[in-house]
């Protein structure tokens, strides 16, 4: 059966009843998952705080000439009213396309160099990846050249990271960002996650802390 795309319910941002402070207090690294799930409406205001359209043109992380050359891939698991499998979010349709049925979350984490036995238990798995092609040739006459593209990417993919963590500390979730694992075999898994011709950058899981069941 094929699967359908995933339209998203719009985001309408939460009262201020928080200041930023708070939330960056409050912001940790998270690296035990219990087994509660994650709502949709939960998943739904993370990837939106990495990558979603805000108003007009503009997104929730700047982007350097606008370029928007992230892809960001949700690996979901453990999520209410959300079958297991991997799915490109689409900033512009505010909607997840299913790339890959099944539930991948040990697979990918398996890819990683320290993280493995516990990565796996959070309920979604975030991957971040980027068009480095596109970046390289967009930035082609700034110094230095060939490189300068690529950083202007690896900033966006922190600017995105960051938003996770602090929507994540917003709704009571646990985040962490992972950035040591083995490329080649996350860009060699079957059915792929990585999409084609896109760099991984950065996996990060989210979910609902260990410490906070009961």
């Amino acid at each position: 059966m094929t699967q359908r795309e995933v339209p998203l319910a719009p985001v309408r941002p939460a009262a201020p009843a928080e200041s930023l402070g708070s939330l960056l207090v409050r912001r940790r690294s998270t690296r035990s998952f219990g087994p509660r799930p994650m709502s949709i409406d939960q998943i739904t205001r993370v990837v939106w705080a990495a990558q979603g359209r805000t108003t007009g043109e503009h997104r929730s992380c700047p982007s350097a000439h606008a370029l928007y050359p992230l892809t960001l891939t949700v690996i979901s698991g453990n999520v209410d009213g959300l079958a297991a499998g991997a799915y490109q979010y689409d900033a512009e349709r505010h909607a997840l396309i299913p790339a890959a049925r099944g539930d991948h979350r040990d697979r990918v984490a398996g890819t990683t160099l320290a993280d493995h036995c516990w990565l796996r238990h959070a309920a979604a798995l975030l991957l971040l990846s980027g068009d480095m092609d596109a970046a390289t040739r967009h930035f082609a006459d700034q110094p230095p050249h060939s490189r300068r593209g690529r950083r202007y990417v690896w900033l966006e993919a922190g600017h995105a990271s960051q938003n996770v963590y602090l929507q994540a500390a917003e709704a009571g979730l646990g985040a962490v960002l992972v950035a040591g694992f083995d490329d080649d075999r996350l860009l060699g898994l079957s059915p792929a996650v990585v999409p084609a011709g896109r760099q991984p950058l950065a996996l990060l899981g989210v979910g609902h802390p260990a410490d906070a069941e009961g």
